[in-house]
């Protein structure tokens, strides 16, 4: 597929983008005003005057592309939502921004793409420069499903479009027509992006959508009707989605339908509308970072992007080719472009040739591992067939769980444990670490047993250092956290981590010193009667924990006889210059494309009689 002629011949691109963070500029109410003279191709405004249309004043940050002052040049204007986090600063290193100047003046400096103008919106503060309550809900949610009061995100384009936009419009170069002009958003500014970009094209005539979530509660009942109606007009606009494979549960499979929703409608996907995965990454800033290079290539390109071939991904795998299956995952077509653009087309179906080895759901394209072996997966396009080479693993190896001949106390001392029997001595991958220096640094043994009652777990943990207080979550310091799986196997042995405190039991502490009394984490989401301790002892701490019975039936649907368990241990010392600490996993974490189906099983051994 190519892209076609109109797709360059445009006359004016632009790409939006945007952050997931909250204000923190002071508050003012000053009337619009010519921004002030800077040597600086940064120039910051102080909060306009919304005329009580949106949540309150905004202030605005302008980016001037290179050299501005040295041309008479005009540009196209890209409009950030949240854009107190847009562009690196001293306030906001690489975890708090996305950085769009760094992407966009790489791009230009290959040629790839005309320069832009950023106009980044920060989010509202009170008069302390905290963020007003609700602010990116009352200006970005066309409507709120879940609250009593209407939002004010029609004041908010309102404000935008004949408050902030004519401002600029009147101060700088610009290109004020709607095909040059574009507004961007990430999580819920994406969602705001695109209503403001598909409702107003009198306005915003390009939009790039970033893991926006069209759920009810951000998207509107309104909007979703629009969305359903397939003999809806067009708008004369260009739009830019995507998401990230992590996000798949809460604002892929969302997004995606929406994709689909507007080729039908006649979007013409890799013209007027691309959609693009991001392949195994979440909800975060620097994800968003990733994929805006191939978002502003496509917005904003210089030349028509050239096809160079097009081939069946696993979602969530980071390199191409062959797909190894050792979870559920989902397949997507790609066409791939020079200069890193790969579009992500959602108008074409799969077929799995033999679907006792993987069997394929065809409506969210998930491949779910059934047998070990081969299979291959088909997409036909314009009459053209597609091939994919699949092997699936073997499931991971399980355990036996075996009832306790003796009386286990839940009190942090491991003596009435006969044996712990799994030791986890070492990290699964280098990523997990970055200062453990083995395993009397770091390390644990464990073990689960089971009597009538509970379904018994405890951890001896070896720490040469500990870091623990009341007040930090036990994954930002020296913690421990267990899952629990204890669905019937069908839905169990596939399970991703997601839903925790529904379809999978989350307990995570931190060890308490001698004296302290700490609760576990979220301990009021626990199913009533778990009992959860960690303590710690001079070479590290314990931790056990007692979870009902009755639960586990719950879960399973009849008498439980297997369970899924995996264990993680956190580790934060003084030497540790990173964000999180150390990580010690027993399983790959269920939540990554590591995960492999069945991993960390425990099959429940009868009692003898």
């Amino acid at each position: 597929m190519r892209l076609s002629a109109s797709f360059h011949h445009v006359t004016a691109r632009v790409a939006f983008f945007a952050l997931l963070a909250c204000g923190a500029c002071a508050l003012g109410g000053a009337a619009p005003a010519a921004p002030p003279p800077s040597t600086s191709r940064f120039i910051e405004m102080p909060p306009i005057d919304d005329g009580g249309k949106s949540s309150g004043a905004h202030a605005v940050t302008i980016c001037l592309p290179a050299g501005y002052d040295a041309t008479d040049r005009r540009y196209p204007v890209i409009y950030v939502l949240d854009g107190e986090s847009a562009f690196l600063t001293r306030e906001h290193d690489m975890r708090d921004a996305v950085g769009y100047e760094l992407v966009h003046d790489q791009l230009v400096h290959e040629g790839l793409i005309e320069p832009a103008i950023f106009v980044a919106v920060h989010n509202s503060v009170d008069a302390d420069g905290k963020p007003v309550r609700g602010n990116r809900r009352d200006d970005y949610c066309l409507t709120d499903q879940g609250a009593v009061m209407p939002t004010k995100a029609n004041g908010y384009y309102d404000y935008l479009a004949h408050t902030i936009k004519p401002l600029i419009d009147a101060t700088y170069r610009t290109r004020p027509e709607p095909v040059s002009t574009g507004i961007t958003g990430f999580s819920a500014g994406g969602a705001g992006a695109f209503w403001m970009t598909y409702l107003h094209p009198e306005t915003f005539g390009m939009g790039i959508c970033q893991s926006p979530p069209f759920m009810a509660a951000w998207a509107g009942n309104e909007l979703q009707a629009m969305l359903d109606d397939p003999k809806r007009p067009v708008p004369a606009v260009r739009l830019w989605m995507d998401a990230g494979s992590r996000e798949f549960d809460f604002i892929y499979k969302d997004a995606y339908a929406a994709y689909r929703k507007l080729v039908a409608q006649g979007f013409r996907h890799g013209e007027n509308i691309a959609f693009y995965t991001g392949h195994n990454h979440g909800h975060e800033k620097f994800d968003c970072n990733q994929r805006l290079r191939a978002a502003l290539y496509f917005m904003l390109h210089t030349k028509t992007p050239t096809v160079t071939g097009e081939a069946i991904a696993d979602m969530d795998a980071v390199d191409g080719g062959p797909i190894t299956l050792a979870r559920p995952t989902h397949v997507v077509l790609e066409t791939v472009y020079d200069h890193g653009l790969r579009l992500t087309d959602g108008t074409v179906t799969f077929t799995s040739d033999n679907p006792k080895v993987a069997a394929l759901t065809p409506t969210i394209n998930e491949l779910r591992p059934i047998a070990a072996g081969h299979t291959t997966v088909t997409a036909t396009v314009g009459g053209r067939k597609i091939v994919q080479q699949v092997e699936v693993s073997a499931p991971a190896a399980q355990q036996l769980c075996r009832p306790t001949k003796t009386p286990i106390r839940i009190d942090g001392d491991l003596a009435d444990w006969p044996s712990l029997p799994i030791v986890v001595d070492k990290p699964l991958h280098a990523g997990d670490v970055g200062a453990w220096h083995g395993p009397a640094d770091l390390s644990y043994r464990f073990g689960c047993t089971y009597d009538a009652q509970f379904f018994y777990i405890a951890i001896q943990t070896t720490d040469d250092c500990l870091k623990s207080v009341p007040e930090k979550d036990p994954w930002f310091q020296d913690g421990v956290e267990v899952r629990l799986d204890a669905r019937p196997d069908a839905e169990r042995r596939y399970g991703q981590g997601a839903n925790e405190f529904g379809d999978i039991l989350l307990i995570a502490l931190s060890p308490a010193r001698a004296g302290e009394t700490r609760a576990p984490y979220n301990a009021a989401k626990l199913p009533e009667g778990t009992k959860a301790v960690c303590v710690a002892t001079p070479t590290g701490h314990n931790t056990e924990i007692a979870i009902p019975v009755a639960y586990l039936n719950k879960m399973a649907g009849t008498a439980w006889s297997a369970v899924r368990l995996n264990v993680v241990v956190n580790d934060v010392d003084e030497d540790y210059a990173g964000f999180r600490g150390d990580k010690l996993w027993w399983q790959p974490d269920w939540r990554t494309p590591d995960n492999t189906w069945g991993s960390g099983t425990f099959q429940r051994q009868a009692a003898a009689r």
